[in-house]
Order: C-alpha cells, then sequence, then structure tokens
C-alpha cells in the first residue's frame, strides 16, 4: 500500500487552529507504550486525528447499503467510497487497503485509511483483530502522532455483537502491533513511533458503556501481564 510521510506542516497547522470546544469528551480507558487510549463519540469523518481509520465490508447485510459514520465518511469523500466499490476498484476484500491522503475541505482527519473486511455474513473476532493490528501498523508508519479507529460493524448491519467481544479483541490487535513497532525500535531497526492518542469511534449513546468494557479490558489485560 503507497504510504505518506506523514500529516504535512500546513495540516499540522490546521490541526493547531481546531475550535477544540466542538470536539465530544475523550472518555480515557489506559495507557500502554506511550499511547494514550480513549473512547470518543465522533464518526471517522469528524475525528480531529492525524490518521482516521473506517471498516468496510464487501457489501452491507441485506444489501441495505451504508449507515451511520461510513456513511458520513463517504458522504465527506463525495460518495467516491460507494463508487469504488461499486466498480470493483476497491473490493473491501479482507485487510485491502485504501488510503486517502488528500481529504477534501470538509473531512476533519489528516488522512483516512480504509480497511477491507470482506463479508460481513462471516465477520468474526479474529477478523476484527487483524484489523486493528492493520490499523496501528499504518499510523505508524504514516508518522501520526493521533489516530482513531471505526470499525463500522454497527454501520455494516451488524446489530447483536456479544459473541464477538469486540473491546477486547480490537485491544488484543491494537497492543499486539504497538508492542511490536516499539520492539522493532528498540532492536535499532526503524523509528521509534511517534503515535501518542489512540482513540475507538464509538456512537454517543454506547460510548459510556463502552468506555466501561474497553476499561475492564484493559486492565485485564495488565493483570494477565503482570
Amino acid at each position: 500500500m503507497p504510504c505518506a510521510a506523514g500529516p504535512s506542516p500546513e495540516r499540522k497547522t490546521a490541526m493547531t487552529d481546531t475550535d477544540h470546544s466542538r470536539i465530544p469528551a475523550r472518555l480515557p480507558i489506559g495507557s500502554a507504550d506511550g499511547v494514550d487510549f480513549d473512547v470518543v463519540a465522533w464518526g471517522p469523518s469528524q475525528a480531529d486525528v492525524d490518521f482516521s481509520v473506517a471498516c468496510m465490508f464487501e457489501h452491507e447485510l441485506g444489501e441495505a447499503g451504508m449507515t451511520g459514520g461510513l456513511l458520513g465518511l463517504d458522504e465527506a469523500l463525495g460518495g467516491q467510497l460507494g463508487r469504488l466499490r461499486t466498480a470493483g476498484a476497491f473490493r473491501a476484500q479482507p485487510m485491502e487497503t485504501l488510503l486517502v491522503t488528500l481529504p477534501p475541505p470538509g473531512l476533519v482527519p489528516r488522512a483516512v485509511l480504509v480497511i477491507g473486511m470482506g463479508k460481513p455474513e462471516v465477520l468474526d473476532g479474529d477478523l476484527l483483530r487483524r484489523a486493528t493490528r492493520v490499523a496501528m501498523r499504518e499510523a505508524i508508519r504514516f508518522g501520526a502522532g493521533t489516530m482513531a479507529f471505526a470499525p463500522s460493524v454497527l454501520d455494516a448491519g451488524h446489530t447483536d455483537n456479544a459473541a464477538l467481544d469486540m473491546q477486547e479483541v480490537m485491544l488484543d490487535g491494537m497492543l499486539g502491533a504497538l508492542r511490536a513497532e516499539h520492539m522493532l525500535a528498540d532492536a535499532g531497526l526503524a523509528n521509534a513511533p511517534a503515535l501518542r492518542r489512540c482513540s475507538f469511534d464509538v456512537g454517543a449513546p454506547r460510548a459510556a458503556a463502552a468506555a466501561r468494557a474497553f476499561t475492564a479490558a484493559f486492565e485485564r489485560r495488565r493483570q494477565a501481564t503482570g
């Protein structure tokens, strides 16, 4: 996947000029390897970060079409996500990626990565774990200081996801990839990651409950690793 060197000085200035009074509250969930993790009630097109990640399936359940944050991202991109998928240029197959390095003015993040998830009918925890690993690694390679991740599972029509254990799975993928990148840097084989914050995108009605679930999962991992 083509990779940019990182956010340009012009985009960093734009981030400084953001009206932070309009940013939703951050709900902290834990810190690891120099990165603060939190939950924020925003969508991938609204995330005030260097690198915003959204997931996209080959189609939505029942062919209902995109909804929620993914639909908002598609609209902010002038409908290009839908067009690319329909044309077969971006099939959204498992771990296929699409990187937007020149977002239009209406898009808040400085860059957007879309990760393919394949067919929604076969979604499982391992697929979601793999997606978070890709998200973390690509954010670090981009040189991002801040990133956000939207699993887009609800947007694909999955409404009952208790069996996925999403918070546990996503943290496992993110933290595993982050640790690997730091180990690579410690070995002198790569620069140290610039990443300092990672936010999980959640709809406002679910934000508080999601933060509690993420915090509990974070604590279980901490206890397990000593």
